[in-house]
């Protein structure tokens, strides 16, 4: 496991990859590491044998999202770089997915959840990496978010576990969600 700074990333550089590894590109915020970004990362990992995550500044978290993150940036770097399926962390990475970036980190593939973001003016994020073909669709995890986790924090209310699920009305959460985490992936040493 190592950690990359970008940009250049002279120091910290990674070793180039071996022939036919498939690497994984994911990059997000991943403030305050939650069960549905673990999710993300343990999908994202079964489609390559390396996992590349790109995390923001808080720079660019404000930027657009509006918000700075609960953790320090140091911090979310930390709890990324503690995941099982994470090969490596690239800090400081944009929050527009960069092509160039991708080139220079041997990159085959990125994976996102199906709620895609986009950028200042309204345009898809991934759109670059669409036209390309390097774009891999996971599912999202349904019921949890850092933004309904800080709101439940601040309410602290008997209901907080609950979450509004647009078909069915008010919903518990399902405890029973975090069990695919526990499995091992075949052949994965970490």
């Amino acid at each position: 496991f190592f950690s990359v700074k970008m940009p250049g990333h002279e120091e910290g550089c990674p070793e180039p990859k071996k022939q036919g590894v498939t690497r994984i590109w994911v990059d997000g915020c991943f403030d305050m590491m939650h069960y549905g970004h673990a999710n993300l990362l343990r999908q994202a990992s079964l489609l390559g044998d390396e996992l590349y995550v790109g995390i923001h500044t808080d720079e660019e978290v404000f930027k657009f999202k509006g918000g700075y993150p609960v953790m320090t940036a140091a911090e979310r770097y930390a709890a990324a770089r503690a995941c099982k399926w994470v090969t490596a962390v690239v800090e400081d990475a944009p929050y527009v997915t960069d092509m160039e970036d991708l080139k220079k980190h041997e990159i085959d593939f990125v994976a996102h959840g199906d709620d895609m973001t986009t950028d200042l003016d309204g345009n898809d994020s991934y759109a670059a990496v669409k036209a390309a073909g390097m774009m891999k669709i996971v599912r999202r995890t349904e019921g949890v978010s850092t933004t309904d986790l800080v709101g439940r924090m601040l309410l602290l209310t008997k209901s907080h576990h609950m979450f509004e699920d647009e078909t069915e009305g008010k919903k518990e959460v399902d405890p029973s969600k975090s069990d695919e985490f526990a499995a091992p992936r075949p052949g994965l040493q970490r």
